[in-house]
């Protein structure tokens, strides 16, 4: 019985997730997380394809797609109108007099519009939380490359010894 292509590694994936957890290029890296990959692909197949989704997230957030084109334009949310009722005479008053008679508050126009701004479809104003969150869901579904990944210490500090 054959798996279907959702349940399987694709030929990208190795380096996608040595790229995913920062996995410097070793033998022997490459090899757990071959390892890692073969083992969840023969015993777990149904995680592939939630490792996979995590994996395109992590990339997309790694390697941005370039804007196509001018950003959208924004969009008229609310607009309100006072005005005259019907259309302007052809003909306004001149004199004094005439306009007395006439009511010239049905000659002004007030115009006011709104604009929504849209979203930027990749604007997320924490791309580093959502990557550390995609590794962590990552590593939960392969455990043994927590090893693989490098730990940054502060230069300044290291381990307690006490003598």
């Amino acid at each position: 019985m054959t798996m279907p292509d959702d349940f399987r590694w694709r030929a990208t994936d190795l380096e996608a997730m040595r790229r995913a957890l920062r996995i410097p290029v070793t033998p022997g890296s490459i090899r757990a997380i071959n390892d890692a990959m073969a083992g969840l692909e023969s015993h777990y197949p149904d995680a592939i394809p939630a490792a996979r989704a995590h994996l395109d997230a992590i990339a997309l957030i790694d390697n941005p797609p370039p804007s196509s084109g001018p950003e959208p334009l924004p969009q008229v949310r609310k607009v309100t109108r006072k005005g005259a009722a019907g259309p302007v005479p052809d003909e306004l008053p001149r004199r004094k007099l005439d306009v007395v008679e006439y009511a010239t508050e049905l000659l002004l126009e007030e115009v006011s519009t709104e604009y929504e701004i849209p979203r930027q479809v990749d604007s997320s104003p924490y791309p580093a939380r959502q990557r550390a969150s995609h590794v962590r869901e990552l590593l939960l579904i392969l455990p043994a490359l927590q090893s693989w990944i490098p730990q940054h210490h502060d230069r300044f500090s290291g381990p307690l010894i006490r003598g």
